[in-house]
């Protein structure tokens, strides 16, 4: 149908991934559709934000949604988002394993202090059995209220984890399955939701406290059993915790920014590192910079790529299929190598996480 000719068709199986993600395409403000993009504001608009909001930006400053959204897949702020949701995830299990932890030292503090109850009381006659049985009460209390609220943390924190996840698979299904348009917003509002949840961690962990319970029993109780009135005495001692979270890249720009045009004869290089290469004579035709700092080159001579981490230490050698000629980073896990003209091979995606060619 004519009214369909512009139109990206997917199959029903395809949008039911991505049916549950929601990506507003309306301006909040106005209600009108968000076909517009400022750049020096970084911000999508409709038409009537234009006169209202900015009026000072010049036509370069506004351009098309569509034009914006071109290769939003692809973008840096997409690639950004996926790495805060990994790193927020990293730092929930993070403090829901400190938080384990505490768990545990706290039920071994209940379990020492028991037994050395145990053991001061086979000294002891029946005397001492009320006051034992009132310091077990307490020991029982004061570890149910450090553990009560040890697991008050933790269902928080693994519900964070769960609403994180969600947010990574949807990520996922809209990088796979929505348009390029949805990616765009979406990216923007899933990194807004992104932050809060950021800020609303830092915020929890802020209070942390480690409850160490210990016992210091009474020194005269074996020789003044009848002038002792407390078996006990059950104190727990609170400790800051101090965990290091990952600090995620968030907010990043979407949409190139131009600046002023410069001449090559006016840019001065820097050296930043360098390092000795492994081989003895390699023949070096390009290289890449993955996202974690390792490096990838190409050895013509020997027909491998070799890899090494930003202090020039060799990590591994990664093994192709013919010599290669050039190769460029395609995705956090991926890289494309092409090969000259004597090859037959042309073109070859390899995961460099897992070595597999395809």
């Amino acid at each position: 149908m004519k009214v369909l000719r512009d139109h990206k068709m997917i199959s029903i199986e395809d949008y039911r991934q991505i049916e549950n993600i929601s990506v507003n395409l309306n301006c909040e403000i106005h209600g009108k559709k968000l076909d517009l993009y400022c750049k020096k504001h970084d911000i999508a608009v409709c038409v009537v934000c234009i006169p209202s909001d900015h009026k000072s930006c010049s036509s370069s400053d506004v351009i098309s949604i569509d034009e914006a959204s071109k290769n939003a897949k692809l973008s840096t702020s997409l690639l950004d988002l996926e790495g805060t949701i990994s790193a927020t995830i990293d730092n929930v299990r993070l403090c829901i394993e400190d938080r384990e932890i505490a768990l545990t030292n706290v039920d071994q503090d209940k379990q020492t202090i028991s037994k050395t109850i145990t053991d001061t009381r086979k000294n002891l006659n029946e005397y001492l059995d009320k006051l034992e049985r009132k310091l077990l009460l307490e020991l029982k209390s004061k570890h149910e209220n450090c553990k009560s609220e040890i697991m008050k943390i933790l269902i928080k924190l693994r519900q964070m984890e769960t609403e994180v996840e969600k947010m990574k698979e949807q990520t996922l299904q809209m990088k796979r399955f929505a348009s390029d348009l949805q990616v765009f917003l979406g990216t923007r509002q899933l990194n807004q939701v992104l932050c809060k949840k950021v800020g609303s961690l830092k915020e929890e962990i802020r209070d942390y406290t480690n409850n160490n319970m210990e016992i210091e029993v009474n020194h005269v109780i074996s020789s003044l059993m009848n002038e002792v009135k407390q078996f006990g005495e059950i104190r727990v001692s609170e400790a800051m915790v101090e965990l290091q979270l990952k600090d995620a890249k968030t907010d990043q720009a979407q949409i190139q920014i131009y600046g002023l045009s410069q001449s090559i004869q006016n840019v001065n290089l820097k050296l930043i590192q360098k390092f000795d290469i492994k081989e003895s004579e390699p023949s070096i035709y390009g290289c890449v910079l993955l996202p974690d700092d390792k490096i990838i080159i190409i050895d013509d001579e020997s027909g491998k790529l070799m890899e090494y981490n930003y202090d020039g230490q060799h990590i591994r050698d990664i093994p192709v299929s013919d010599r290669p000629d050039s190769l460029t980073l395609v995705d956090t896990d991926c890289i494309a190598v092409t090969y000259g003209l004597h090859s037959s091979d042309g073109l070859e995606w390899k995961d460099i996480k897992y070595h597999r060619c395809r």
